[in-house]
């Protein structure tokens, strides 16, 4: 009778402890789907900035391009005169 209770015991507690290591797996594998979705979402966000910045670098390639046009019709004397010009005196 000792030996069956001792038995069960011992059954019971290896019950107890299958159910731990399979909820404790369930919880690696979701927080490893956890992980894997935030490296997804963060490379979608960094594909997208990229994107934006070389938008902004064509940009700012035009504007520079356009204030080089705009520099070509002012005279060098008027340049120097601007460049001359103390900008906390208004």
């Amino acid at each position: 009778m000792a030996q069956i209770k001792t038995y069960r015991i011992t059954s019971l507690i290896l019950v107890i402890i299958c159910t731990a290591m399979l909820i404790h797996s369930n919880y690696q594998k979701n927080k490893t789907a956890d992980i894997i979705d935030q490296y997804f979402d963060l490379r979608m966000q960094y594909e997208r900035t990229f994107d934006e910045v070389q938008i902004l670098e064509q940009m700012n390639e035009k504007l520079e391009d356009q204030l080089e046009i705009m520099t070509s019709f002012i005279s060098e004397d008027s340049i120097i005169k601007y460049d001359l010009i103390d900008p906390t005196i208004e």
